[in-house]
């Protein structure tokens, strides 16, 4: 009895991204950046998504009131925000899909191949997104023998990539969907 089936899939990730540094007397600095990111995994509507950062310096040590300061090297504080994505599901994933079955009813003496919905479309599922930001002071000494970094952060991850169990009257026993989301901060 011949039988016919496939493993191949395709994955496609596009990425294009601008950036824009700025320095003044190079005591305040600035990094702007926009990304925007395409995956084949989402459906249609949904296949790009636009990330963007800022970064802000400001270099005290360059100001004129520390020029006079010679055991500190360098000493600035910086602040930044921005936004990644996460794409992690499988190809066609979004999609709904068929499965076949050879079992059940007898015609004619044999068993014909029975094509069901195994999967429900998911043209909703979008990227999953984390907002971070932070906080941070750094301050290097004594000719660069004593450095020190302290930094404070927070992110908040949304619309969350998770396979949820849905009740079996339905025909199906789970779906992948946006839902849920964490935070996570810290000091370092």
């Amino acid at each position: 009895k011949p039988t016919v089936g496939t493993n191949a899939s395709k994955n496609e990730m596009a990425s294009f991204f601008g950036r824009v540094n700025y320095s003044f007397k190079d005591r305040y600095l600035l990094t702007a950046t926009l990304r925007a990111d395409g995956a084949s995994n989402f459906a249609a509507n949904n296949k790009w998504a636009f990330f963007p950062s800022a970064a802000l310096r400001w270099n005290i040590s360059n100001e004129a009131f520390m020029q006079n300061v010679s055991w500190i090297d360098d000493l600035s504080l910086r602040l930044s925000a921005g936004m990644t994505g996460n794409d992690a599901i499988s190809a066609y994933n979004s999609l709904a899909a068929l499965s076949s079955t050879t079992g059940g009813y007898l015609f004619d003496g044999s068993q014909p191949v029975a094509f069901y919905r195994s999967r429900l479309s998911q043209p909703e599922l979008t990227w999953e997104k984390t907002a971070s930001y932070n906080l941070a002071l750094d301050w290097t000494m004594f000719g660069g023998r004593l450095a020190l970094t302290a930094e404070a952060y927070t992110s908040r991850t949304t619309d969350l990539l998770l396979t949820v169990q849905v009740a079996n009257q339905t025909g199906y026993s789970s779906h992948f969907c946006n839902l849920g989301e964490i935070s996570n901060r810290g000091l370092e």
